[in-house]
């Protein structure tokens, strides 16, 4: 009896031994995983992870058109771009800029280059006048597929020419178009002719320049930009003709604004021609014997009228000579009534 009970006891010894060395998942499910298991990620779940981040976006542009930064004026610009690597579905911001400026802009989406790990994208521009610093910036905001990249392209600016009496092209044409929109009384074909070069005269002494009848690059680029019109004295007088002698020019005033400016030679000092305000009282029409030609008068003898010789400088006898191909046009233009200032 007695050997029976030890042998009992010494298996029930060796059991709670085993118990106590038997792993935790066989204890019981009420076990903690270890520490350096927990928060771990399966492979497949990793692996979308890793597909999910975006691509680095590489980003280039450049303008086309301009040679050594400079673009002749009237011309169009062209911008073209590049996105690296390429990625389907993803557009640009493009825009052309002048001074901070956007000039035009696009959204268009980037098309690959055929057998090229890169895409290619465009802007095309109107024609450019405007004087200023120029320049294209590219921008792709990012998607969840590319990221996010900036590009801009080397500023360039307007190149104006200079011309002169005899140029024929396509410069002389716009030119004539912008001292039309200034107010200053032009022909609208390509060739710089006497009227261009009448009107380059009136623009000269209005903005207080040598008096010469040919077109600087300053000139072009004062146009351009909007500037250089006559400032008229009496803008809410209607319809009207105003006469500033120091200056040596006649503005056809409408709407408050100088709709056509010509150059005039008005009386010499020793023969001045008269201030103040009048109306025109009488017509004219051809030469008569004094060598004036289609003459509106309005005061006395006093007439505007076309004359064979129209110095920059004051020569006539007291009245306002215009060059004589003007003289039709200026005479049609002046209705009997009308109101005529003239001041210095």
């Amino acid at each position: 009896m007695l050997g029976r009970r030890r042998i009992g006891l010494v298996l029930a010894g060796l059991a709670a031994v085993a118990f106590a060395a038997a792993p935790a998942s066989v204890a019981g499910q009420a076990q903690t995983p270890p520490a350096a298991t927990q928060g771990t990620t399966t492979g497949a779940a990793a692996v979308g992870k890793a597909h999910s981040r975006p691509t680095r976006a590489h980003l280039s542009v450049q303008a086309k058109g301009p040679h050594k930064g400079r673009l002749k004026v009237g011309h169009r610009s062209r911008a073209v771009g590049y996105l690296r690597p390429f990625v389907p579905g993803q557009r640009v911001k493009v825009a052309l800029v002048r001074k901070g400026h956007t000039v035009v802009k696009r959204n268009p989406i980037v098309k690959r280059v055929h057998n090229k790990d890169k895409g290619r994208f465009d802007l095309r521009s109107g024609k450019l006048l405007k004087p200023g610093s120029y320049r294209v910036v590219a921008k792709h905001l990012g998607t969840r597929e590319q990221g996010r990249a900036v590009a801009r392209s080397s500023k360039f600016h307007i190149k104006y020419p200079n011309l002169g009496p005899g140029a024929r092209n396509s410069s002389v044409k716009l030119f004539n178009h912008l001292l039309l929109r200034q107010g200053y009384y032009s022909t609208h074909g390509r060739r710089y002719s006497s009227k261009t070069g009448f009107a380059v005269m009136a623009f000269r002494k209005v903005n207080g320049m040598k008096r010469t009848f040919n077109a600087s690059p300053g000139i072009f680029r004062k146009l351009a930009a909007g500037k250089g019109s006559f400032h008229l004295k009496y803008p809410g007088a209607g319809k009207h003709v105003e006469v500033d002698i120091s200056k040596q020019v006649m503005v056809l005033a409408k709407h408050g604004k100088p709709q056509y400016t010509f150059h005039v030679s008005t009386g010499a000092p020793a023969t001045p021609t008269i201030r103040g305000h009048y109306h025109f009282y009488m017509r004219q029409p051809g030469f008569n014997s004094e060598g004036m030609y289609y003459s509106v008068y309005w005061h006395g003898g006093y007439a505007i009228h076309g004359y064979h010789s129209v110095p920059p400088y004051p020569a006539s006898h007291g009245c306002v000579r215009n060059e004589i191909p003007e003289s039709k046009f200026i005479y049609n233009w002046v209705g009997l009534g009308m109101s005529i200032y003239t001041y210095d």
